[in-house]
């Protein structure tokens, strides 16, 4: 006995995967900037332990580089933790909103039995 989805359940099936290929994505996305903004916290915490006086270098590129002062580099490094903030939102509520949308998607399946059909 074969099984087969009307042409509407197809093309919410073709819809959910797309869905839960874009999940995937923003889910890595996350845990990227979840790092990037671990690392940039933990870089600030370790530079307030750190004399004014201190020689601080940062990385450009593949080489170390002297930074003219600990308040420049404590700038860079709230700056670059508030557009991790900003990214880190954007991407929750993108996340949130796939979620909803690939829910319904499961719903309209329960609703229809999942479609299928005996051919």
């Amino acid at each position: 006995m074969a099984v087969s989805l009307t042409p509407y359940l197809k093309e919410k099936l073709e819809q959910a995967q797309k869905l839960q290929g874009e999940l995937e994505s923003i889910v890595a996305q996350r845990y990227q900037l979840e790092v990037s903004l671990k690392e940039t916290e933990k870089s600030l915490k370790e530079l307030e332990s750190l004399p004014d006086d201190a020689q601080i270098y940062k990385s450009v590129g593949t080489i170390l580089v002297k930074a003219k002062s600990k308040g420049n580099i404590k700038k860079e490094l709230e700056e670059k933790k508030e557009l991790l903030e900003l990214r880190m939102k954007a991407v929750e509520k993108q996340q949130k909103l796939l979620e909803d949308r690939l829910k319904e998607i499961q719903e309209e399946f329960s609703r229809y039995g999942g479609g299928a059909q005996s051919a």
